[in-house]
Parts: C-alpha cells; sequence; structure tokens
C-alpha cells in the first residue's frame, strides 16, 4: 500500500521582530493625538493656574519655597538660563536641520525648522499678546504680570523633541532620555532663580510638544513608512513604558502632596509662612521633571517603530 502523507499546515507565529505592530497612518494618528492632547493641556493649565485663585496661590507657595538663601543654586539657575538665547536657538536648530539633510532626508529638515520655529513664536504671542495674569490674590501675590507660558523652556523643549524627530530610529531612546533630563534642568532653573512659575514651564513643554507632534504627523503622512524587518529598531516599548510609568508616579505623588500642604496651610498668616512653601518647591520640581518626561515619552510613543522619511 502507499504510504499516504499529510502535511500539517502551521499558522505563522507572530514574530515582533519582523512584523510592525502599527502602520504609518497609525503613527500619524498618534501623533495628532499628542499634538491635540497638548494644545488643549495647555488651555486648560492657563485656566486652573493661571485664572483661578487657587492656582495662582499654589504657585506663588512655589516661589516662596525656593531656595533664596542658598546663593550658588541661585547663580548656577541664572547661568543656566543665559546660556540660553536667540543665537544659540540659530545655531542649534541649524545643526538639527543640518543632520537631517546630511542623511537625505530634507523633508523632514524643513520640518524640525517649523516645530522650533513655531513652538517658540507661539509663546511670545500667547505670553505678549493673547494672555493675561490678573491679580486674583491680592497683595499676597509674589509678583505681577503674565509670563506663561516660558520662552526658555519651550526653546530648551523644541529643541529636546526636535533632537529626537532627527534621531536614529535607534538611538530614540537615548535621545528621547536626555532631552528629557535638559528640558527639565532648564525648567528648575527657571523656577529657582524666579524667572518663571510652574505652570509657565509645563505650559511651554506642552507648546513645544503640540508642535513636534503635529510636524512629525505631517511628515509621516507625506514621506513614513513602517519598516517591516526594521520597525523594531524604533520601537522603544521598555524605555517608553519606563518614562511613562515614572513620569505619571512623580505626578501622582506630587499633586496629592501639593493639594495636602495646601489643605494643611489654611489659616496660616502669608504664604511664606511655615514649612508648605518648601515642600511646594520640592514637589514643583518633581512636577517638572514628571513633564518632561512625558513628553519625551509621549512622542517616542507615538513614533514607535515608524521611519520618518523613505529611508531605513
Amino acid at each position: 500500500m502507499a504510504r499516504r502523507f499529510r502535511m500539517r499546515l502551521r499558522r505563522p507565529r507572530f514574530r515582533g521582530g519582523t512584523t510592525p505592530v502599527a502602520t504609518a497612518p497609525q503613527s500619524v494618528r498618534r501623533l495628532l493625538l499628542v499634538a491635540v492632547a497638548s494644545a488643549a493641556g495647555v488651555g486648560l493649565l492657563y485656566v486652573v493656574a493661571v485664572r483661578s485663585p487657587l492656582g495662582q496661590a499654589l504657585e506663588d507657595l512655589v516661589l516662596w519655597g525656593r531656595p533664596t538663601g542658598d546663593a550658588e543654586a541661585v547663580e548656577l539657575a541664572s547661568r543656566a538660563l543665559a546660556t540660553l538665547n536667540l543665537a544659540v536657538a540659530a545655531g542649534a536648530t541649524a545643526g538639527l536641520a543640518g543632520v537631517a539633510l546630511a542623511v537625505g532626508r530634507p523633508f523632514l529638515a524643513f520640518g524640525v525648522v517649523v516645530a522650533i520655529a513655531g513652538a517658540n513664536l507661539t509663546t511670545q504671542l500667547l505670553k505678549e499678546v493673547v494672555l493675561d495674569r490678573p491679580n486674583l490674590v491680592g497683595s499676597g501675590a509674589y509678583a505681577y504680570g503674565n509670563s506663561f507660558p516660558s520662552g526658555h523652556v519651550t526653546l530648551a523643549a523644541s529643541l529636546a523633541l526636535a533632537a529626537l524627530l532627527v534621531a536614529p530610529r535607534r538611538l530614540r531612546s537615548l535621545v528621547a532620555l536626555g532631552g528629557a533630563a535638559y528640558v527639565g534642568v532648564v525648567g528648575i532653573s527657571t523656577l529657582t532663580a524666579g524667572w518663571h512659575r510652574l505652570a509657565d514651564a509645563v505650559g511651554a513643554i506642552l507648546v513645544a510638544l503640540a508642535w513636534s507632534g503635529l510636524v512629525a504627523a505631517v511628515v509621516v503622512a507625506t514621506r513614513g513608512s513602517m519598516p517591516r524587518h526594521t520597525w523594531h529598531a524604533g520601537s522603544s516599548r521598555l524605555a517608553t513604558r519606563i518614562l511613562l510609568v515614572g513620569a505619571l508616579g512623580l505626578f501622582g505623588i506630587a499633586v496629592g502632596v501639593l493639594a495636602y500642604a495646601w489643605v494643611t496651610r489654611a489659616g496660616a498668616g502669608t504664604l511664606a509662612d511655615g514649612l508648605e512653601a518648601p515642600l511646594a518647591y520640592a514637589l514643583a520640581v518633581a512636577i517638572l521633571a514628571a513633564g518632561a518626561l512625558l513628553a519625551s515619552a509621549s512622542l517616542l510613543w507615538a513614533l514607535r517603530g515608524v521611519n520618518l522619511e523613505d529611508r531605513g
């Protein structure tokens, strides 16, 4: 009898290294979500922190608690902020655009310039023309005049996020972490030097993130691809999760303790009384660090595995 052979059909197993978990259009939707959510966050933050008595009081509490007695810390913060100027902005923007051009990505180079310029022009327009800061806390106000959003933090965040767009996919995780650290240092320096309030710095990060997400969405929609065999080079799943968990954890703890500090100071004479002000400053530092981490993590998540221009 002839032997009968039966071929067993096997379903192909999913291989994360060769099969993308997202397509370029899905990446576009993610990037647009990041951009829209960031823009909405700017508006919400302005209403809560700048246009409400409680928000203004909490932000003043943070500034009252900064380490003014530590002359060295204030001097270091001022020096760090003094390095951010128009010449630095122009040179860094040209450098990032030049890197994109050097690897044959002219559309991305143009997008980087648009993202950086758009973020910084938006901040100046909002701060100088569109928005104001009414004094809702009376004589207890730390300072007068609008400072929302921060120009220095916008510049730092727009450069850091633009660097993430330009970076090779394999290096995105490292660039995201380094950029978050840089933005966090600049943001904390604005608080320490007394140049800006907490909402000013966080709002600036959101402005930069909105522009970076929007520009990246356009680049991906017109030039992007999801390479089948090398997508995992830029998936950054572990890095994204670590950044997100760390950021959300810092946010939750800081906001909770800050709210407790506000409740316990009810009936105090001035915002500078007691230990609540230094505590509020310390928590504001944590919030700023979390905001910088969250911005990098959000853009890293939206760019997961996608190639911004038709080259690997």
